[in-house]
């Protein structure tokens, strides 16, 4: 007797991938010899969906099947495919013509379900119905993984163990505080207390030095400040993956075409676009607070910001 091969059908939106779909995933894939995810999208109800969270900033179909593909990287028998939602009446209606959407994506890869997996119970007799084959629900009651996507959405830094680790980084908070003396240290302390990464620039005495000598005596030319700059988004990106919540640094683009601009007495149209378009959570200068504040006032003042970020 032939052994039939078995082809696993999962559903979401993951928004955002959580450790919850990850073991409706995991699960689902033992029990079968390929799985195909649909990655489901809808640009007006994902703006909502954006729109009444508490997440920084909205992840767009690109990153979320990012998320997918870094989580399952290496696993040829488990394929994601984008499933375009517009034009379809919202759930729970538009069945006939969601399913048949899904159908269309089956077709063009030869793929014929033998199962779909779920962990909604109301969607069994429908996925029943469409798609003609077994469905098999998985931790309905989120007994083993106690989370929702829109749990995440209501509080994410509440949640953020759910979080899967290649979508951490994304919503990961970037916090530029910008001093001398013990405000340099400032960010250093609160990356400890955190238990974070700090992303130190260990070119900033260079270019110190640079502003106090006189031209012919500079070792910086202008090509260093952007090669400068490049390193530190690299530094801050690869920071981001390690990450817990927060990434800090002392030192921002702004200040670095700042320094370029006293320096060569013009201005660096890359180090404007990274200081325009690079984008940090918060910034501050030491000189936007209060110079009669003591360290620890200002301990106290950058502490409720950063907490702030969290809510």
């Amino acid at each position: 007797m032939a052994l039939v091969h078995r082809i696993g059908l999962i559903f979401g939106k993951f928004y955002p991938l959580h450790c919850g779909h990850i073991y409706l995933i995991e699960k689902a894939m033992s029990q079968v010899d390929e799985l195909h995810i649909m990655l489901g999208c809808e640009a007006t109800r994902d703006k909502k969906l954006f729109i009444e969270s508490h997440l920084p900033k909205q992840p767009q179909v690109s990153d979320r099947y990012l998320w997918l593909q870094k989580t399952f990287k290496n696993r040829h028998n488990i394929h994601i495919h984008v499933l375009d939602e517009a034009g379809i009446q919202s759930y729970p209606n538009g069945w006939q013509d969601w399913s048949d959407r899904v159908k269309t994506i089956l077709r063009e890869h030869n793929v014929q379900p033998t199962v779909v997996f779920t962990s909604e119970p109301q969607d069994v007799k429908n996925h029943a119905l469409y798609f003609g084959c077994d469905v098999k629900m998985i931790d309905a009651a989120r007994d083993f993984i106690p989370i929702s996507a829109t749990e995440i959405r209501r509080n994410p830094y509440k949640n953020w163990s759910f979080i899967a680790k290649q979508a951490q980084s994304f919503f990961v908070r970037k916090v530029a505080i910008i001093g001398t003396n013990k405000m340099k240290e400032l960010p250093i302390q609160l990356a400890n207390i955190y238990n974070t990464e700090y992303v130190a620039n260990g070119y900033i005495n260079y270019i110190e030095r640079e502003i106090l000598v006189k031209q012919n005596h500079r070792y910086l030319s202008e090509a260093d400040y952007i090669r400068i700059a490049m390193i530190h988004a690299d530094r801050i990106k690869r920071a981001s993956d390690r990450a817990n919540k927060l990434l800090f640094t002392s030192f921002d683009f702004t200040v670095l075409a700042n320094y370029y601009r006293d320096i060569f007495k013009q201005d660096s149209e890359v180090l404007k676009e990274l200081a325009n378009n690079y984008h940090f959570d918060l910034v501050i200068h030491e000189e936007d607070l209060n110079p009669q504040n003591s360290e620890l006032d200002n301990f106290d003042i950058v502490t409720k910001q950063i907490e702030g970020l969290l809510i």
